[in-house]
């Protein structure tokens, strides 16, 4: 009879310790051939691809265009600037701005959300290049009311805007999307005059 209990108390206590070690597994406790997903990373080095489409902002993003500006200045404070965009890309918004100065080019993107930021240099290899004239430009709103009064995008929202230079002209693009068609409203981003609607089929 002790023989008995001494053998069912040993496979008591096998079945309780096999219990044990399978909930590790499925925990992923005490387990280094499980790997931990539990890091973070930046939104804008590593953007994940097929990213739940999220309506963003475009028009009073949280970070500024001026605060975008100076975040460049900041980092780069001898660059000059080339172009900025607001775009979106891999489910995120984020500040594209491009600069440079005599011995590299550079490109800065910023989380308008977070300010969390992606900093690139590159030696310049560009021959000339066009810098942006930011005086009495108007801010990316303005630019986003006269572009949303044109008659093909009226009803959409705007998914992204540019400032680049253009043949001595300070130009703002601002992006729209339908399902059948990408439309582009360039517009003077001194005076406000619409140059150029491009629908692209």
């Amino acid at each position: 009879m002790f023989k008995k209990i001494a053998v069912l108390g040993c496979t008591l206590l096998l079945l309780a310790a096999c219990n044990s070690n399978q909930e590790g597994i499925g925990n992923g406790a005490n387990n280094t051939n499980i790997p931990n997903n539990n890091y973070q990373t930046n939104p804008i080095q590593n953007p994940t691809q097929g990213s739940i489409s999220v309506d963003f902002d475009v028009v009073n993003p949280k970070v500024t265009f001026s605060e975008a500006l100076k975040i460049f200045n900041d980092i780069y404070p001898n660059a000059n600037i080339e172009s900025v965009d607001l775009e979106t890309g891999y489910g995120r918004l984020y500040y594209d701005i491009e600069g440079f100065d005599q011995s590299k080019e550079y490109e800065l993107k910023i989380d308008p959300m977070t300010k969390e930021i992606d900093k690139k240099e590159f030696e310049r290899t560009k021959g000339t290049d066009e810098i942006l004239d930011l005086s009495n430009v108007m801010d990316p709103s303005e630019a986003i009311a006269i572009a949303s009064q044109v008659r093909d995008v009226q009803g959409l929202s705007p998914i992204g805007w540019s400032l680049d230079a253009e043949y001595g002209m300070q130009i703002y693009k601002v992006e729209f999307r339908t399902k059948a068609a990408e439309i582009d409203v360039k517009i003077d981003a001194k005076t406000g005059e619409i140059l150029k609607v491009d629908v692209d089929d």
